[in-house]
């Protein structure tokens, strides 16, 4: 069952905000390939060092302790945990994770995964914003925002499990301004279910020469599933051997149990609508 940690803020200047706090065991990096934060493990916790900012500590379970440096402002510290943090800690308790966006339909949910900066997430709120959903039937969990950029699941008893995480949901002017008067920010209210099974996965491409209302849709065979899927999935180098062994596990899970489809399309923030309604026909009749 997933359990979203709570924050628990040290007294500010407890980290010097400079140097990991021990041997680094994993990296992550942005878009442009600059490093963002650290993580290791040290006397039985894991940690995650984000320079100037703060260093998080935790461990199997409870609270996440995060020991800001001097200076650091608190409204970055708890974007950075949600955002940055908090899907690691997941990852560390048995959770995987893909780099993908989501939506929660009648029938589970649908996956958007991609590099970054292929517009994943500005699509995800398309498909959100279009109210109908992808399902054959209406359904209120129809296009509801699921996950943003990072979509994590759990195999139970075979199947892999979505879990909803708490996410800020980042709209651009341009993005929004193409999507009209049409709600936008349309999250799962807290009666209906924080987890779903995964339904669908679509790899988004973008082909410059295509036409950017006429989108293509090419299913991903099955021996090139896990292949896809490895490329946006999120390991959890930090962890033992057997948690190395089921993260490979869980992913040939996913690949041989989910649909995967590829999304080729021409990005064009004029035909974001009609793409978003592509992607919902498409869904709507596999």
């Amino acid at each position: 069952m997933l359990c979203i940690p709570d924050l628990d803020i040290a007294p500010h200047g407890a980290d010097p905000g400079v140097w990991p706090p021990g041997a680094v065991m994993q990296r992550w990096l942005d878009n442009d390939g600059r490093l963002v934060a650290t993580g290791g493990r040290l006397r039985g916790c894991w940690w995650m060092h984000w320079r100037g900012l703060a260093t998080f500590w935790f461990e199997e379970d409870g609270a996440v302790r995060a020991e800001p440096a001097q200076g650091a402002i608190e409204s970055q510290l708890r974007d950075i945990f949600v955002r940055g943090v908090v899907p690691v800690v997941m990852l560390a308790r048995g959770f995987e994770g893909l780099h993908a966006g989501a939506l929660l339909e009648p029938g589970g949910v649908i996956g958007l995964c991609a590099n970054s900066g292929t517009g994943k997430s500005t699509i995800a709120l398309a498909l959100a914003a279009s109210g109908a959903g992808v399902g054959r039937q209406h359904d209120r969990r129809a296009g509801r925002h699921f996950a943003d950029d990072t979509l994590v699941y759990r195999v139970t008893d075979g199947k892999p499990i979505a879990s909803r995480l708490p996410f800020p949901v980042r709209v651009d002017a341009s993005a929004r301004a193409a999507l009209g008067e049409r709600p936008v920010l349309r999250l799962p209210p807290p009666s209906l279910p924080n987890e779903a099974p995964i339904h669908r996965i679509y790899h988004l491409v973008r082909d410059q020469e295509l036409d950017p209302v006429r989108p293509a849709f090419v299913p991903v065979p099955a021996a090139r599933r896990f292949e896809v899927l490895l490329t946006h999935a999120h390991p959890f180098d930090m962890g033992s051997e057997d948690r190395r062994r089921a993260f490979i596990e869980n992913l040939m899970t996913l690949a041989r149990t989910v649909d995967v489809c590829e999304c080729r399309f021409a990005p064009d923030l004029a035909a974001l609508p009609s793409l978003a309604e592509s992607i919902r026909r498409h869904a709507a009749t596999i």
